[in-house]
């Protein structure tokens, strides 16, 4: 009888992991709607919160360790959904982002549109990650152009549209496999004596301006495509990928 009941407080123990894993492995492979895959993690962390007090009292030691594990676990992205705005679409250029050009064709009816939602989610983005901004690369345009097709083969992504000024890719999230839209857009620009920089149009450039003057301005978004919050993963990706090829 003993041994029966040790093992049914194994058995349920597992049952908590395996919610959140059947959840994760069916939404990667497209069995089932995202949503359906969030409330099979839900259920695991419910049945955690209720067995892991549980075990304890009974003194199954053992019992106690998946769920401990599953709550550890799921715990960082918890703290991140009560802290970070709930937003998912983040650029370097609040005022003009880069076009999801090759999304309009990717995306489907119940997925995101690709607007920029305006002020307002430029407003939450300054004020959680106000280190987002444009690279300035004291390098030409085609130099920069494939330091960026290389960081981007770096990470796995998928090159989704590819021109002299704009790259854009699909990159996938680790555990349930959500595709984020991502843009980079590349503008020459000219230094000035200051420092700063100006476009370099043909009605700015003066015949006099030499070469090694010239450098470009990375911008860059990542947008996801279903889901209120991204638990700033779009950030993150954002300012990783740019600090990683001013490093260059």
């Amino acid at each position: 009888m003993e041994t029966l009941f040790i093992y049914r407080w194994s058995l349920a123990s597992l049952f908590c992991l395996l919610l959140p894993l059947l959840g994760i492995v069916g939404t990667r492979l497209h069995w089932w709607p995202y949503t359906l895959g969030l409330l099979l993690l839900l259920a695991g962390l419910g049945c955690a919160l209720l067995l892991l007090p549980l075990a304890l009292w009974q003194r199954q030691w053992l019992a106690m360790v998946p769920p401990a594990l599953l709550l550890l676990l799921v715990l960082p992205f918890v703290i991140r959904a009560f802290t970070l705005p709930a937003i998912h679409d983040i650029s370097t250029d609040t005022r003009r982002p880069p076009a999801l050009t090759a999304a309009l064709t990717l995306r489907s009816a119940s997925d995101h549109d690709t607007d920029y939602a305006g002020e307002a989610l430029a407003q939450q983005q300054q004020a959680t990650w106000p280190e987002i901004k444009p690279l300035i690369v004291h390098a030409p345009i085609k130099q920069v152009h494939t330091q960026v097709k290389v960081l981007i083969a770096r990470r796995g992504w998928t090159i989704t549209a590819n021109s002299d000024t704009q790259l854009e890719a699909v990159a996938r999230s680790t555990l349930f496999g959500f595709s984020d839209d991502i843009a980079i857009r590349l503008t020459p620009v000219a230094l000035s004596d200051t420092g700063s920089a100006e476009p370099t149009t043909s009605d700015r450039l003066t015949p006099n301006q030499q070469p090694s003057t010239v450098a470009t301005r990375v911008d860059m978004r990542s947008a996801s495509r279903v889901g209120k919050s991204d638990l700033g993963a779009n950030a993150e990706r954002v300012r990783a990928f740019l600090t990683e090829l001013d490093q260059l």
